[in-house]
């Protein structure tokens, strides 16, 4: 079991925003960091991938519309969707107090992020001043610098949390109420539409099509259409309205 926790925690740095290994940010953060793809490989590793998807199906829902301005992160969706799935399939716990857990997980990864940061403006600084002195060695060690804090602070407590929480909740699980358990059941459906919320107040700018986000979610919801079905209802619609938009123009 000990590998797998590592293998977790590994695969928590190499989703980072900081870790360089998979094209930069583009295989790393905005892939191996996604929630989604964080539970698949923790499903993949624990044996249990109905549950992990199912959890991060919820928490990708749930930060879908979470974005990292200047690298600042108000949540860490990669420690997210590590340590959350993993934590709730090693305890065997109930999965749905992943919404709540995912927001704690959440808060602990900013805080490690918040203090890489500072930790690194020395490297950050060094590399600098190598940098005026056309001392190209110096600037690589600089950056091997900041990898090696990158790695140990990701890493390390990632490490620690799986291997002491998942004892944790498993003592958890044992006393927490029912009615406590129905609320955090409650609470994993908001929240995903909470985030898809977010996503589209940022996408959408004519409030009008809304409209036909609510028809697609009618259909799948009381007609019990497939999803796919749907999507490419709405690839039809979209295209005629944007021919009849464009004043009869070919698209």
């Amino acid at each position: 079991m000990l590998w797998k926790i590592s293998l977790i925690a590994l695969l928590s740095y190499l989703g980072a925003i900081g870790a360089p290994w998979f094209f930069g940010t583009t295989g790393g953060f905005y892939t191996l960091g996604r929630p989604l793809v964080a539970s698949a490989l923790v499903g993949l590793i624990l044996g249990d991938m109905k549950t992990a998807l199912e959890i991060g199906t919820v928490i990708q829902a749930m930060y879908i519309g979470v974005i990292t301005p200047g690298a600042v992160m108000p949540f860490d969706v990669d420690y997210i969707g590590y340590l959350t799935p993993a934590l709730i399939i090693l305890s065997g716990a109930e999965a749905g107090i992943s919404s709540a857990l995912a927001v704690t997980v959440g808060l602990i990864g900013v805080t490690i992020w918040n203090i890489i940061w500072v930790v690194n403006v020395y490297f950050a600084h060094r590399a600098d001043k190598y940098a005026a002195e056309g001392n190209g060695d110096g600037i690589k060690a600089m950056n091997i610098g900041a990898q090696v804090v990158n790695f140990l602070m990701r890493f390390v407590p990632a490490f620690l949390i799986l291997y002491y929480g998942q004892g944790f909740l498993q003592n958890l699980s044992t006393i927490i109420p029912p009615f406590v358990t129905s609320f955090l059941n409650v609470l994993s459906g908001m929240l995903p539409a909470l985030g898809i919320g977010l996503l589209l107040n940022m996408i959408v700018t004519d409030k009008i099509y809304l409209g036909i986000f609510v028809l697609g979610f009618m259909l799948v919801t009381y007609l019990h259409l497939p999803i796919i079905a749907v999507a490419v209802m709405g690839i039809v619609f979209s295209l005629l309205l944007f021919r009849f938009q464009g004043g009869g123009q070919h698209v």
